[in-house]
C-alpha cells in the first residue's frame, strides 16, 4: 500500500485549441454506480524496524478503519494465504511476499520476530492502534453499482464505457477518476488510447492552476508498468474543483470540471455575523 500518490509529467504544450470554443453551461455529471485498489494514498507516519517501515495511518476526518482496507488488500494481494494475525495482517497489506504459503509464513515469522525484539512489549500495542484507526483513503474503488452523492459516472460517448470519478482525502481535497464498463459497472484499465490532461478553467484562467499538465495514473506514478497494472485497478489522482480534458484521437475532445466538497470541519458563520453579496460567478 502506497503514500501519496502525486500527479506527474508536466508538458509545455496545450492538449487542444480552445480559441474558437463557444461557451456552455457546464453540465452536471450523473450520480450513480461504482472496488479494488493497487496504488493507495494516505497519510502516514513511519516507525523504525531493523527489518521493514511499519507504516502507522494518522487519524483524520474519514470514513473508513484501516483494518478494513488491509483485510480488502491482503484478500486481493493473497488470495490463496489468510494472516493468521493482526501483525501479518498489517504487514502483508503493505508488501508483496513471493513464494509458496510455507515459504510466506516464514519470512513473515522471522519479520515479526525481528519487529518484537525492537519494540517488544509495545508491538501488539502499536499494530492494534494502527489497525483500528479511521483513516481517509484515496484511491480505494467503490463497489460495481454502488452509489451515493460523491460518486458520479458520465458515459464516454461512442464507447460502451464510462468516466467515474469517486472521492478520495478530503482533507486534502483529492478525488479519483476511473473508467468503468457501462453495462456491468466494473472499473477497466485504459480502455482506448487517451491523453488525460488537467488544464486551466477556461472560465477563470488567470485563477488556480495556470499551466496545462498531462496525468499518469496513481499506478504508473507508484513505477508500476502498464502492462502489470491488475486489471481494474487503474485510477487516476485529481483534485477538487480541478479542470480535466480527455483527449482521444479522432473523437472530440471531453472536458469536466471535479466537484469541490464542503469539509464537515470549516466552521460556518451564522446568518446574523455574516453578509454574503450575491455576485456572479462569470461574465460574457
Amino acid at each position: 500500500m502506497k503514500t501519496k500518490a502525486t500527479r506527474q509529467s508536466k508538458a509545455p504544450r496545450q492538449p487542444y485549441d480552445g480559441s474558437k470554443r463557444t461557451r456552455k453551461p457546464r453540465a452536471q455529471p450523473k450520480s450513480s454506480t461504482g472496488g479494488s485498489s493497487q496504488a493507495l494514498s494516505s497519510s502516514a507516519s513511519t516507525i523504525p524496524s531493523p527489518c521493514m517501515p511499519l507504516r502507522m495511518p494518522m487519524t483524520a476526518t474519514g470514513a473508513v478503519m484501516y483494518r478494513e482496507i488491509c483485510v480488502q488488500h491482503v484478500k486481493t494481494r493473497y488470495p490463496d494465504i489468510e494472516p493468521r494475525n493482526d501483525w501479518e495482517l498489517l504487514r502483508m497489506a503493505e508488501v508483496s511476499l513471493q513464494g509458496t504459503q510455507e515459504e510466506i509464513h516464514a519470512i513473515l515469522d522471522k519479520q515479526h520476530q525481528d519487529f518484537n525484539d525492537v519494540l517488544g512489549d509495545e508491538s501488539e500495542w502499536l499494530v492494534a492502534k494502527a489497525l483500528n484507526q479511521y483513516i481517509e483513503p484515496t484511491g480505494l474503488k467503490p463497489l460495481p453499482q454502488e452509489t451515493n452523492k460523491y460518486i458520479h459516472i458520465c458515459p464516454i460517448p461512442d464507447t460502451k464505457y464510462s468516466i467515474r470519478l469517486f472521492p478520495g482525502s478530503i482533507s486534502a481535497a483529492e478525488y479519483c477518476l476511473d473508467f468503468v464498463d457501462r453495462a456491468s459497472g466494473e472499473p477497466v484499465n485504459s480502455p482506448f488510447e487517451f491523453e488525460l490532461w488537467g488544464i486551466p478553467d477556461p472560465d477563470t484562467p488567470r485563477l488556480g492552476i495556470s499551466i496545462s499538465m498531462k496525468l499518469r495514473s496513481m499506478e504508473r506514478s507508484h513505477g508500476i508498468k502498464q502492462e502489470d497494472i491488475l486489471p481494474g485497478h487503474e485510477k487516476f489522482l485529481l483534485r477538487d474543483g480541478q479542470t480535466c480534458v480527455l483527449v482521444r484521437p479522432g473523437k472530440p475532445k471531453i472536458r469536466f470540471t471535479v466537484p469541490v466538497r464542503k469539509h464537515p470541519d470549516t466552521p460556518q458563520a451564522a446568518s446574523e455575523d455574516e453578509i454574503v453579496l450575491k455576485l456572479p460567478k462569470t461574465i460574457e
